[in-house]
């Protein structure tokens, strides 16, 4: 089959040109650099120097907290929010080296990072992720505009890692932000629900219904975005929402 005067290489051929780059260029983690496809536990002590594990983290919005503290009811960020989705998860906090790489995932150039932090998002939460029973993952999406001058949307990126280690389906059209919105950490917490009143909707409403689904950002802060995606959601028939970011900021 030819297309344009160009002979169409077949699927399998494909995979085996990219299985010999393999071999003669083994990939690397983005993190560590090891000549391996990372499994988390590979970035050995650097997992703990990007991102410092949480060691109790509110079982509602993820936020660090106290040692001994009961929160399945919310921890003082999160008590008196309303929320809809069932629980957050996040990689730590949104401070230091993690805090860094998240910036240069956001930048043009920073693509390559994605998978290999959605890697050790899953890693650090597998056991919860894997109680969850999870269908389908979704990331928070942009804004049309936005992808005018970004190459790619981090949220997809960090969804697809998680997506292929949960062997979940990934869907990355069926959430849309269709209103433009000011950028959440210039408003106050009250403005910043305001802000994303109407902001998202569902696309293929069909593949919703029924789903226990994963919503995935990079960073959290007041969770105001992850709960106006989690409501439409919800709305258009899904029977939970949980939320994954790489980092959580409370308080900012």
């Amino acid at each position: 089959m030819k297309y344009l005067g160009i002979q169409q290489i077949p699927a399998q051929s494909i995979r085996w040109l990219q299985t010999g780059r393999n071999f003669v260029y083994p990939p690397r983690c983005s993190l560590c650099g090891i000549a391996a496809v990372c499994s988390g536990t590979n970035c050995g002590l650097q997992i703990e120097q990007i991102a410092p594990e949480i060691k109790q983290a509110c079982e509602r919005c993820g936020a660090p907290v106290g040692p001994h503290l009961n929160t399945s009811q919310g921890c003082s960020y999160c008590k008196n929010e309303r929320f809809s989705f069932n629980r957050a998860v996040a990689l730590g906090k949104y401070q230091g080296p993690l805090r860094q790489l998240i910036l240069h995932l956001k930048q043009n150039h920073g693509a390559h990072l994605g998978g290999g932090l959605g890697t050790l998002l899953f890693y650090r939460n597998q056991e919860t992720f894997e109680k969850l029973g999870l269908n389908l993952i979704i990331p928070i999406p942009l804004h049309w505009t936005a992808r005018l001058h970004r190459t790619h949307n981090p949220a997809s990126i960090i969804a697809e890692a998680l997506s292929h280690r949960l062997q979940a389906k990934y869907y990355g059209n069926i959430l849309a932000k269709r209103k433009r919105t000011p950028t959440q950490t210039s408003l106050t917490p009250s403005n910043r629900r305001k802000n994303l009143r109407d902001a998202f909707e569902v696309r293929r409403r069909k593949q919703v219904v029924g789903q226990k689904i994963l919503l995935v950002d990079d960073v959290m802060t007041t969770g105001s975005t992850a709960n106006a995606a989690t409501r439409v959601l919800l709305e258009a028939g899904a029977s939970e929402v949980n939320v994954a970011v790489i980092a959580r900021a409370p308080g900012l």
